[in-house]
């Protein structure tokens, strides 16, 4: 990574979180420490359900189109489907809100083979999208499991999509959490498992994650330090969970990356920064 060119925030941010860690550590020599992560436009520039487009050009299809366009979904054909789901999706946001579109983007592959999503996934993250993580975030992610951190993804997009990313960001596709349906004989259903990770369904995800975590070695201490987001909505509540906890030693980190001004609730609360350098780019 070292040859990698990245914004001037990069180096400072990953110092204190990995002074943070070895202090605990110093304090609680097993100690545990985890790091959350959003992914669409956190560690991804753009979207991998959605895609990416820059001035009106495509930069990169999302996993919707992909889906559609390889007879995926049944709600929506090849010919002229991701025309209509963009619009019903757009719709739905406008009229209902993110609370049922997000859930909805994940029950329109209701009777697709479970395997064939995954695959197409796992193969568009290792031929296209696998280039477009932010140089920063990917800094970040690569230099905190480095030194041990356990991390977790937790996004609003399908699960079934977002964890093709696993093997590009090298960590186990058990610690990457969308929304998620039931599958039955290998097929998805429309029934869709709690909590929804958007705004406080995230934050009651990473403190099932913390619990399981805590389960799994109840003699170690479990220690969340650190929280990497993008939008006040959608990610506010966990990251702000994070930044105002008072850890036995050192200090918990709270990223926003490329979210605009804080509302009230939250000024003072995160590092705020900019990115644009694209991993692939250099």
């Amino acid at each position: 990574m070292s040859s990698v060119v990245v914004e001037p925030h990069a180096a400072e941010l990953l110092a204190d979180v990995r002074e943070t860690c070895a202090s605990l550590r110093e304090q609680f020599p097993t100690a545990r420490c985890l790091a959350f992560w959003d992914f669409d436009g956190t560690l991804l520039r753009g979207d991998c359900t959605e895609g990416y487009a820059e001035r009106g050009r495509e930069v990169y299809p999302g996993l919707a189109r992909l889906a559609i366009a390889r007879g995926l979904s049944a709600d929506y054909p090849v010919e002229g489907g991701y025309a209509a789901w963009k619009d019903d999706y757009a719709e739905l946001k406008r009229r209902v809100g993110p609370w049922l579109a997000y859930p909805w983007i994940a029950q329109v592959w209701a009777g697709a083979e479970e395997a064939a999503l995954q695959e197409l996934a796992r193969q568009h993250f290792s031929v296209t999208l696998s280039r477009h993580y932010f140089a920063t975030s990917r800094l970040w992610f690569d230099g905190l499991a480095a030194d041990g951190v356990e991390q977790h993804v937790i996004s609003a997009s399908p699960e079934v999509f977002v964890r093709g990313a696993a093997a590009s960001l090298g960590i186990a596709p058990e610690r990457i959490h969308g929304i998620r349906v039931r599958a039955t004989d290998g097929r998805l259903t429309r029934e869709v498992g709690y909590p929804v990770p958007f705004g406080e369904g995230k934050l009651t995800r990473l403190h099932e994650i913390v619990r399981a975590s805590q389960a799994e070695s109840p003699l170690q201490r479990v220690f969340v330090v650190a929280a990497f987001g993008n939008d006040f909505v959608t990610d506010g509540p966990f990251a702000a969970f994070v930044a105002r906890q008072v850890l036995p030693t050192g200090t918990p980190l709270a990223v926003m990356i490329n979210a605009g001004l804080a509302p009230a609730e939250y000024r003072h609360v995160f590092r705020s920064v900019r990115q644009a350098r694209i991993f692939a780019s250099v």
